[in-house]
């Protein structure tokens, strides 16, 4: 049995704590104070139990401590998991920078290139203990709290892309998630699964072209089934060929949006792989414009793969549009305020000096 803490008491983060319970692991929930209280949460500090149904198993995990003291969490921690949104990298890795121990992995999951935020932030604040950093291309878990205490895994995602920062220490840190998860695809760095999180291709021409259609909806927006026709998988087959000519110019070994959607079969078109497709189609897209789809895929999305495209001299003509609409949808400005690469410390870096950052 592993002690491993995760950050947060989200959905993610519940049915993540609830499942390695269950299998035997030492689990430690971290929540900050001010949601704490929140109803789902108070629920879990109380108790200290959830209950784990669908895809995942099923059982009533103890876990063995909720606290919202951080470096209590974290304390003798193999991995510290953050099953979090991208705009809370900031947060936590300032708060980590404080508590961490040597030979601790950190876990962004996903990622988004939210490990390059955490070394930024590590250098910085003078951090000395030797810690690595790792993200996923995706969430392990499709979960919803349906009432306290009570985690349901509508789906559990398998064979996900995972980077490690530095790269020349991926094969060590993969034999120990391996206790965990033993399902991840190794990439070539973290960079490599930044740009294989496929979310701002997926989701983002659907609901920006389809934006009046979510306003009016109330509801009942189906992104897949309704919002994704012929003319929309064209735009996503752009768009994803702009991330491909990142990922190439990088080196990487390049996975297409349909490829990934093909699940190994032989892709077809994008708008022949989400035409008809069970798993899709009742997936229902954003009820607001101010849904994550939107918040989270354009400023921590599209503005970092905008911005390398300008540092590798890489046209990204239909990303920044995109990022131009987007910023007059959700009223921000996603060039300030999204994931840079000053924020990430790798502004103006050549391709060999980022290959180095990287830890190649």
């Amino acid at each position: 049995m592993a002690k491993v803490a995760v950050m947060g008491s989200g959905n993610g983060s519940q049915a993540m704590a609830a499942d390695l319970t269950l299998k035997g692991h030492e689990v430690s929930i971290y929540e900050t104070a001010e949601f704490a209280s929140g109803t789902n949460a108070k629920y879990v500090f109380d108790h200290k139990q959830i209950r784990l149904e669908g895809r995942a198993g099923d059982g009533i995990a103890q876990v063995a401590c909720v606290t919202t003291d951080i470096a209590e969490a974290v304390k003798g921690a193999e991995v510290i998991f953050l099953p979090l949104p991208a705009f809370s990298h900031d947060y936590y890795a300032a708060l980590l920078a404080d508590v961490v121990e040597n030979g601790q992995i950190i876990v962004l999951t996903p990622g988004n290139l939210g490990s390059l935020i955490f070394k930024k932030a590590f250098a910085d604040k003078g951090v000395t203990a030797d810690v690595i950093f790792c993200e996923t291309a995706t969430l392990n878990y499709d979960a919803r709290i349906l009432e306290p205490g009570y985690v349901y895994v509508y789906d559990r995602n398998y064979e996900i892309k995972c980077g490690v920062l530095p790269a020349g220490k991926s094969q060590e840190v993969y034999k120990t998630l391996e206790k965990y998860y033993g399902e991840f695809i190794p990439c070539e760095d973290v960079l490599a699964c930044g740009l294989h999180s496929l979310n701002p291709c997926l989701h983002i021409p659907g609901c920006i072209m389809n934006a009046g259609r979510i306003e009016r909806s109330k509801g009942n927006f189906y992104l897949y089934e309704e919002g994704i026709t012929p003319t929309v998988a064209d735009v996503m087959e752009v768009l994803d060929a702009e991330r491909g000519a990142l990922v190439k110019v990088l080196g990487y070994d390049l996975m297409t949006v349909a490829m990934e959607l093909a699940e190994g079969r032989e892709p077809r078109t994008i708008w022949e792989e989400v035409n008809g497709c069970k798993t899709l189609e009742f997936i229902k897209g954003p009820t607001s414009l101010r849904n994550r789809y939107f918040t989270e895929d354009i400023p921590y999305g599209l503005v970092a793969w905008s911005d390398l495209g300008k540092m590798l001299n890489v046209p990204t003509p239909l990303i920044d549009a995109f990022i131009e609409i987007g910023s007059i949808i959700i009223d921000q400005k996603p060039r300030e305020t999204g994931r840079t690469l000053a924020k990430m410390g790798i502004e103006g870096m050549s391709l060999d000096e980022l290959k180095k950052y990287l830890g190649h």
